[in-house]
């Protein structure tokens, strides 16, 4: 293949002679930097066990091999990695320094954190035992089936400057390898493997399709490290590097930067800003050209100062250290942290809210996490008061959004705000008295950890091996949103879903107006940590009824609702990047004088200049989303009661905890004829005869004539 690199090395730390030099080809790849402990030569005996305890354990290499999807045939490493996983997501959410769903970078504050090597590390990338020679990441295309460069690497780009950053603070990371990656000369035994800390050493500048390619290289940080990635026999870490021996070194003569002879083919400039960039013998290089690595410019290593460690660990531990500690924890925004298997050294997600289970094959780890009894003056104190009568309400609104007058229903104060086509948004105010009742929203609340709910995170549907943020599970028919949720039949429902239902049915039978509410057959519960929450979203599937019911427990939580940016703008789409004349002018969207102009005036103009005047249009605003019209705080025990399907077209909404931990249960219709052939099944499991023994009435009486 034109333009593949070729390199020449020897074992490393030794040197290199023309008689035994061995060629390595250079193969395309993505490669991330890592770092490893210090070397434990030379130290004393007690800074040796302290280094020693540090590593990973070099454990044997695996008997049995694991065939990949792809027909490998590479022969097995040499040793196990100290961490590994099988999803991306679980080792972004255990990892402390690689949180990136995509890049194969991650940076933050400025400086590189970890790095990924993957498919795509481009021309000339090496791997061996100690080094990593890879390109930037960024500016690549599929062009006729291959994986091309297509714009230039630019200096000013957050990985390049971190990377930079880290070579002058001399500041190491660890480097992941994935089994994609095709530079090792064994298979990696898992999809991805951390590799061990890597100094970041030097960066240059090369060609690739025309384009200017950054190119970093990195040296393994300890040199007595287990290599485990390589074959058996390799004779990586097993001997003291030559700090001495380096690249010969010249003097360009035309930007007078003095740079390595990075290749054996001669002296190449590798400053993208010299006019002498990228030419070898006064001819300018292209794609067709072979180059090989000058053999000392691969042997040749840099020296550190042997006392600096990599900020990170390689196997992070989040767990507290006592079970005192650990009822602290289960609630804490930390505890949806995953953890590294102390048996297989797995990265194990955190799915179930009841612990961490590890689903390596003949593994078996579990931890189960202890749940405390939920006491909503515990949660709720960071929120100040709770109201014994009825509640002063938190909300605001702005047009279309248009608030009726306040009514009571017994101990509850309703709030009703009308918006587009006669669809409302009602909430149903709760206060102390209500949740203190017997078998009210604190006793439900109590026994939350306690009721078998199943609460789990989900894998999403969009997005290959991630989870749901939030915890959750599905009763009655089948509801499908943004995440894959199986369900459970009314009729094995724990108590605490129906008696969550019981009262959603009294709610929403309350807020209905003209026409009597379809009966609620699904019930979603969802839990959430600290600072987590749901983005924009609308409940407007063609499945489901006109009325949604949330029921609200734990901390409070902030709802926000907005119209969707398509019609704010008026636009064809979501994006919001071309006009729609068609779309309706609803009342609080943006300039809707200039929309009413566009739509008379455009009939008549060129695509090009709608575009022009669409795009002068949405820069007014400066911004890309339009902003609530309507906010309020959801607080324990309160209802909040969607109805209309106008307000699920035209407007979307979310919600984010403001506490430690919440709950919410939301009940809708799903209508039976609607579902899917392969749920019709399942069209007993929303059937739900209520006793009227075990209606909820309301807790109409409760306020006596003291209390008011």
């Amino acid at each position: 293949m034109a333009g593949r690199a070729v390199t020449r090395s020897k074992p490393l730390g030794s040197t290199v002679s023309g008689s035994r030099k061995r060629v390595i080809k250079a193969i395309a790849s993505t490669t991330s930097p890592t770092e490893e402990p210090i070397s434990v030569k030379a130290a004393s005996p007690a800074k040796r066990r302290r280094i020693e305890a540090s590593s990973p354990p070099k454990r044997a290499a695996k008997k049995t091999k694991v065939e990949s999807s792809d027909g490998d045939a590479r022969p097995q490493c040499r040793g196990q990695p100290p961490v590994w996983a099988m999803t991306r997501g679980g080792m972004n959410e255990t990892l402390d320094y690689f949180r990136s769903y995509q890049g194969g970078m991650q940076t933050n504050e400025g400086f590189v954190r970890g790095m990924l090597l993957s498919a795509d590390n481009g021309d000339r990338s090496y791997l061996d035992g100690e080094l990593i020679i890879t390109r930037a990441a960024g500016g690549m295309a599929d062009i006729g089936g291959e994986h091309k460069q297509v714009k230039d690497h630019s200096s000013e780009s957050a990985a390049i400057r971190s990377f930079l950053t880290n070579i002058e603070y001399k500041t190491p990371f660890p480097v992941i390898l994935g089994d994609k990656c095709r530079l090792t000369k064994a298979e990696p035994p898992y999809p991805f493997c951390v590799m061990g800390h890597f100094k970041p050493v030097f960066l240059w500048w090369e060609k690739s399709n025309e384009c200017v390619v950054a190119k970093l290289r990195m040296e393994l940080l300890n040199p007595n490290w287990n290599s485990w990635w390589v074959p058996e026999g390799d004779s990586a870490g097993s001997g003291t590097p030559n700090y001495t021996e380096k690249a010969q070194r010249e003097t360009c003569l035309i930007c007078h930067k003095t740079q390595p002879h990075i290749f054996e083919q001669g002296f190449v400039c590798v400053n993208k800003a010299c006019e002498a960039f990228w030419t070898l013998k006064g001819k300018k290089l292209t794609d067709g050209d072979t180059l090989e690595y000058n053999p000392a410019f691969i042997s040749e290593r840099t020296e550190w100062n042997a006392e600096i460690r990599s900020p990170f660990s390689l196997v992070p531990n989040v767990l507290p250290l006592n079970e005192e500690d650990d009822l602290v924890y289960s609630t804490m925004r930390a505890a949806y942290k995953g953890i590294v298997c102390p048996q297989c050294h797995g990265c194990i997600q955190r799915k179930k809210m009841d612990g961490y289970f590890c689903e390596s094959p003949g593994c078996g780890y579990s931890r189960p996490q202890p749940l405390p009894t939920l006491n909503i003056r515990a949660i709720e104190q960071a929120h100040g008061v709770q109201f014994a009568g009825h509640p002063i309400p938190t909300h605001s609104f702005a047009e279309p959004i248009k608030r009726r007058e306040t009514t009571f229903e017994g101990p509850w104060r309703l709030e009703t705000f009308d918006a587009v086509e006669g669809s409302t948004v009602k909430q149903f105010h709760s206060n102390e008295t209500i949740n203190s009742q017997p078998g009210g929203p604190n006793e439900m609340l109590a026994q939350m950890f306690k009721a078998g709910l199943g609460l789990e995170r989900r894998p999403m549907k969009q997005s290959i091996g991630q989870l749901t943020s939030h915890f959750s599970n599905n009763f009655g028919l089948p509801y499908k949103y943004s995440a894959n949720v199986p369900s459970t039949p009314f009729a094995e429902a724990p108590r605490l879903v129906t008696d969550a239902l019981n009262r959603m049915i009294w709610a929403g039978t309350k807020a209905s107006e003209d026409e009597p509410m379809l009966p609620l057959n699904e019930v979603l519960v969802l839990g959430y940590y600290k600072d987590q929450q749901i983005g924009y979203h609308d409940d407007g599937e063609k499945e489901l009824g006109p009325t949604i019911v949330t029921f609200s427990f734990g901390a409070s939580a902030k709802m926000e609702i907005r119209m969707k940016p398509k019609y704010f703008y008026g636009a064809t789409s979501k994006k919001c990047d071309t006009y729609d004349p068609k779309q309706p002018i609803i009342q609080g969207c943006f300039e809707p004088e200039t929309r009413a102009r566009l739509n008379e005036e455009s009939a008549s103009w060129t695509e090009s200049k709608l575009a022009a005047e669409f795009k002068a249009f949405k820069k007014r605003y400066r911004k890309t989303n339009p902003p609530p019209c309507f906010e309020t705080i959801l607080r324990h025990g309160d209802f909040i009661v969607m109805q209309g399907k106008p307000l699920q077209k035209y407007f979307e909404h979310q919600i984010a905890n403001l506490g430690d931990i919440r709950f919410a249960f939301t009940a809708r219709h799903v209508i039976p004829e609607l579902l899917e052939v392969k749920d019709q099944d399942k069209l007993r499991y929303g059937d739900y005869p209520l006793a009227p023994q075990d209606g909820y009435t309301g807790d109409m009486d409760i306020l006596s004539n003291k209390d008011q």
